[in-house]
């Protein structure tokens, strides 16, 4: 960090004076083909924007936003505003247009970088007339606009192309808001330097030549940071612009580490059990059979004990017929995955373990840029959120509040002078979570304050744990969890497909059956005493998630009222007796357990 002058400009120019023709990217083009591009050419297109920017009149300080998808413009015009001592702010492309009109007006944009100058309508008209640059990645001969290629392609000034200054704000991110507005956040490129210095420290297996998959919103700080680690590192990213084809494309990547959500990893485990249940009955009898045999040599690993010899002769059967073919789906390569952003239900890492596929959960906060914590090849805690990062000091508040301390923590929110930043007199920041920290350092988070809630009878629930168990169940997509001052709690599921509507009854006897088995290992007061389910997803457009795919629980309760005042009338009406009924309009079905 200190030969790239801990700036984030300054970490692509010491990659590219070190390994200038070695692979830095690779993009999809129209026809399915993957072009590479190098450091040397990346570093150059970063230098030409910087110039570029200033010619358009960026001054130090500018703030500037990027909506686009994922891709390597994007990474180009974030380093390239960042050198020309800009501050770079990701926007949502596909985002609720009044949540980037509200970011749009409390950042009072500079200028944009935008995939086409279509996008500007949804920054909204107050925040149109006060950009004084705006830059088309897609190319537009509209009168006053200019293009990213056209600024590529302009010589840089060798000697003064990084203005980057190492205390200086880089970047804005906004909080996900799941229980308010967004707050704005800033970050230093020091700081940004120190999180990737403290992420790449927990995972030496990354180095020159490792191949990443960049699919995730780079309008999200956490995919950004990855990117970053890349870098530093000398890793290769591959640019995904759509999500959602992540899957198709991902044993051509044939990542070595594969970032994602626990939503994807969720979906991805029902995606293979689906396909094991479409194979012949033998087939589908040897897979089972495989995974015993995986788990069984997973939780012997996680228990530090020997495997034994019947076991690793069996294992070797397992890997050869069924295990390696499982583990191809995201590629040969793939040594481990890490997951962040919400915790992710101990079954479902249990059980990719089994296939080999260890995924490593990782906890921060938005108002800290170094993750508070990580799980570490060979060094982890299924249902743990592993152990402080360097840079982090922890402890634990009298109330068990995790709090957390070091240089990657904010100093207050972006616009807001009288705002309480949640630092205490000792500088320690509360997390908002609570948490349990054993001998060897491992931190388990018990669950959000804002969330847990106590029952009639006097009992804290914490609802994560229950929706965990809940999202075992078929076909569901979504659960969560109510019950404030009532005996036991209830739960909203989100499901695929309206079963129901073939044969409610055999349905419901189904459900029951599967509830009671995933719900067995939580206390008796944690099991909801009834359901309603629907069809109705919850999404960002409705309020019900935010960008990251966290749920909003206040907005859930809001938006769904009608249907959980119903779920109680029929607990408090059916007075422990078992119930199953249908809405009036057939689209919700309330199920007693």
């Amino acid at each position: 960090m200190e030969c790239a002058g801990w700036t984030v400009p300054g970490l692509l120019h010491f990659r590219s004076k070190r390994t200038p023709q070695a692979i830095a990217q690779w993009q999809l083009v129209p026809n399915g083909q993957w072009i590479q591009g190098t450091w040397s050419e990346y570093c150059g297109a970063v230098a030409s924007i910087a110039c570029g920017f200033r010619r358009l009149g960026l001054v130090e300080g500018d703030r500037v936003g990027i909506m686009a998808a994922s891709s390597k413009e994007w990474d180009f015009a974030q380093l390239g505003i960042l050198a020309a001592g800009g501050i770079a702010i990701g926007l949502d492309p596909h985002g609720l247009d009044e949540h980037t009109q509200e970011i749009a007006h409390r950042c009072e944009f500079a200028g944009v970088v935008l995939t086409n100058p279509a996008l500007l309508d949804k920054l909204g008209d107050e925040a149109r007339r006060r950009l004084r640059y705006v830059v088309s990645i897609e190319p537009t001969t509209q009168t006053g606009i200019a293009t990213l290629d056209s600024m590529i392609a302009e010589l840089a000034d060798e000697a003064r192309w990084n203005r980057a200054q190492p205390d200086s704000t880089a970047t804005i991110i906004f909080t996900s808001g799941t229980t308010g507005t967004p707050k704005g956040i800033e970050y230093s490129h020091r700081q940004m330097c120190l999180a990737t210095t403290a992420i790449l420290s927990a995972f030496p297996d990354l180095r020159d030549g490792s191949r990443l998959a960049c699919w995730l919103p780079l309008s999200n700080l956490f995919q950004r940071m990855i990117n970053l680690c890349a870098i530093s590192r000398g890793a290769q990213t591959f640019y995904v612009a759509d999500p959602r084809e992540i899957m198709r494309y991902a044993p051509q990547i044939a990542p070595h580490v594969f970032i994602g959500v626990p939503r994807f990893y969720e979906k991805l485990y029902a995606g293979i059990q689906e396909a094991l249940g479409e194979k012949p009955a033998w087939q589908q009898w040897l897979a089972q059979w495989a995974l015993r045999i995986g788990d069984r040599h997973a939780t012997a690993l996680r228990a530090g004990l020997p495997p034994g010899l019947e076991l690793t002769l069996k294992l070797a059967v397992a890997e050869r017929l069924v295990l390696r073919q499982l583990r191809g789906i995201l590629g040969p390569n793939l040594q481990f995955m890490i997951s962040g952003s919400a915790p992710m239900p101990v079954w479902l890492l249990e059980h990719f373990h089994a296939i080999g596929l260890p995924v490593l959960e990782a906890y921060g906060l938005s108002e800290n840029i170094i993750p508070v914590s990580l799980n570490r090849p060979g060094h982890f805690r299924f249902g743990s959120v592993g152990n402080p990062l360097p840079g982090c000091e922890v402890r634990l508040a009298e109330d068990s509040e995790l709090l957390v301390r070091g240089p990657g923590v904010f100093h207050g929110y972006f616009g807001d002078d009288n705002a309480e930043t949640r630092i205490d007199n000792d500088g320690f920041l509360t997390s908002g979570d609570f948490a349990h920290i054993d001998d060897e350092g491992f931190i388990t988070l018990i669950g959000r304050k804002s969330e847990i809630f106590k029952t009639s009878t006097g009992r804290r629930v914490a609802p994560s744990s229950i929706e965990s168990q809940l999202r075992q169940l078929d076909q569901v997509e979504y659960a969560v969890v109510f019950g404030a001052g009532r005996t036991q709690p209830t739960a909203l599921l989100a499901v695929g497909k309206a079963l129901w509507q073939e044969d409610e009854h055999r349905y419901c006897q189904q459900l029951r059956a599967e509830a009671a088995r995933v719900l067995a290992p939580l206390p008796t007061y944690l099991r909801p005493a009834a359901l309603a389910l629907t069809t109705q997803m919850f999404t960002l457009a409705g309020g019900e998630l935010t960008a990251n795919l966290k749920m909003r629980r206040r907005n859930i309760e809001q938006n769904f009222s009608f249907v959980l005042d119903e779920l109680n009338m029929h607990i408090d009406k059916a007075a422990g007796a078992p119930f199953e009924t249908l809405s009036k309009d057939g689209l919700v079905l309330f199920l007693s357990l």
